[in-house]
């Protein structure tokens, strides 16, 4: 997910720079479904599990803001 980040802010038009955060915004809700899974399979305890979980839906927001943002 970072490196897609990095990746968008060095292209030139701010459409590429968004394509990448959508890019980086879907990583982040597959590591969500792979924690989703480790937890249920006991990999991963629920409340380290749970806190990873949280902090995956806050960068998904904070993508969806800087996509915003760029966007506009």
């Amino acid at each position: 997910m970072p490196s897609n980040i990095a990746e968008g802010m060095e292209r030139r038009s701010a459409k590429e720079k968004v394509r990448f955060l959508w890019i980086a915004k879907a990583s982040c809700g597959e590591l969500r479904t792979q924690l989703l899974i480790a937890r249920e399979i006991a990999y991963i305890a629920d409340p380290l599990a749970e806190n990873w979980i949280t902090e995956t839906r806050e960068l998904s927001r904070m993508l969806c803001g800087l996509i915003n943002k760029i966007s506009d």
